[in-house]
């Protein structure tokens, strides 16, 4: 997966990034981190795992990215 997909926002893209740094996470801290409402936070990265671009890592929902989420975030990088 190189090249962003037609169903993807630019949130999720920040989300992928903010993984990359501090992965894993819980959605919580992923919201406040990003300053965006919880609810919006969880069914963007619903779609993310359904998309396999994050993983859940344990039963208490806290995700990492997946190799196809650093590729997309990797064509997103200028340069």
């Amino acid at each position: 997966m190189t090249e962003r997909p037609d169903w993807m926002r630019p949130v999720d893209i920040d989300i992928l990034a903010a993984l990359q740094r501090t992965q894993p996470e819980y959605i919580p801290i992923l919201a406040n981190r990003l300053g965006m409402h919880l609810p919006y936070i969880e069914r963007r990265c619903e779609l993310l795992v359904d998309h396999e671009l994050i993983t859940a890592v344990t039963g208490e929902v806290v995700y990492r990215l997946t190799s196809d989420g650093e590729s997309l975030l990797a064509s997103e990088s200028p340069g």
